[in-house]
């Protein structure tokens, strides 16, 4: 009968508390709170039809007009008060055997993988993906290669691996955890540093590349960013950049909502990526889109399998924030908000 009273309790508070995140955060903010709050194991079926299927139409109105551009503006500049490392150790600094029992277990890249056939598995996926991307960077034994956000290091040892040369690759991060992860198991040069306010030595690098880490580069950074990285290549480097951009609206709702999963972190258009580019003194000699949504729901679908131990690892709320967050990026995507893009920059002058 306790648990009865406490479960009711806590219910009547979510509820509460949804209420209130209507009122000043907007109708999806609200949802996806309410499923990343609940004090169980969240059903994954429930979630995913819930948070995947097309609403009525009056729905999508207000969850795409509310809050008002005046509120996104007053409630993003809250949240980029705090520093990148508040964010990305809010979202990163989890627990890196969590994140192995969904991500694939050859180079752990957390980032859109390339699916190809209906009965590819991830590791399959994320392979092509690091082959793809590797034929985009052209690394050469002996060159300073530099990883924008390394995550657990797969792209850095998928380098290693075809060069045979581990003394020219450095990656920077902001994760504490994925920091001690790439120096213990690869013993490569790590610096626990934030790339988008770091100053670089002028030609201090033959390429330059970033897969999943621009997403984190709020829309005002991204051309002093891009003017450094620039300035960082040798006059024959490139830059290699693996994001995903805004379609349209430069301040969508879905922007507010992503600060649940990643506080402090703001996408920029696709448009207003191009134009920073050139302004930097780029060229983009290759881009090419691709679909985010199988690696999402294959995520889903490992962390399903993998409940039991992802709680005992990070408790059942832990878990159920990322069960809502990967449905929840699904219809971001399937809604054509955003695309993946895969860029090849390179040094105009």
């Amino acid at each position: 009968m306790e648990q009865v009273v406490t479960l009711g309790s806590h219910e009547l508070w979510r509820r509460a508390r949804a209420v209130a995140d209507v009122a000043r955060y907007g109708l999806s903010y609200a949802m996806v709170r309410y499923f990343v709050s609940a004090p169980v194991p969240l059903d994954p079926d429930h979630v995913w039809g819930f948070l995947t299927r097309p609403g009525p139409a009056w729905q999508d109105a207000f969850i795409q007009g509310y809050p008002f551009r005046f509120q996104r503006r007053w409630l993003l500049a809250r949240r980029f008060s705090r520093s990148h490392a508040d964010g990305i150790e809010e979202h990163y600094d989890v627990s890196n055997a969590f994140y192995r029992l969904f991500l694939d277990r050859d180079l752990m890249l957390y980032s859109c993988a390339d699916f190809d056939r209906p009965d590819d598995t991830i590791e399959t996926a994320q392979v092509r993906k690091a082959d793809y991307l590797l034929n985009l960077i052209q690394p050469r034994a002996g060159e300073r290669i530099l990883d924008l956000g390394c995550g657990w290091g797969g792209m850095m040892h998928h380098i290693h691996a075809h060069t045979g040369d581990r003394a020219g690759l450095r990656g920077m991060t902001l994760s504490r955890e994925q920091a001690r992860y790439v120096s213990e198991k690869f013993g490569y040069d790590v610096v626990l540093e934030d790339f988008i306010t770091a100053a670089f030595e002028p030609a201090s690098y033959d390429k330059i590349y970033g897969i999943g880490s621009m997403e984190h580069v709020r829309p005002n950074e991204v051309l002093p960013l891009l003017r450094r990285l620039h300035q960082a290549l040798a006059p024959t480097g490139r830059l290699v950049l693996h994001f995903f951009s805004l379609n349209g609206d430069d301040l969508p709702t879905s922007t507010i909502t992503g600060q649940i999963f990643f506080p402090g972190s703001a996408l920029s258009r696709y448009e207003d990526f191009l134009q920073a580019a050139g302004d930097a003194g780029f060229t983009i000699t290759h881009d090419s889109t691709h679909d985010y949504r199988p690696t999402l729901r294959a995520w889903f679908d490992r962390l399903v399998q993998n409940r039991d131990e992802a709680i005992a690892l990070v408790g059942v709320q832990t878990y159920n924030r990322y069960l809502t967050f990967f449905p929840a990026s699904w219809t971001f995507f399937d809604q054509k908000q955003a695309t993946l893009h895969r860029f090849v920059l390179e040094k105009a002058r």
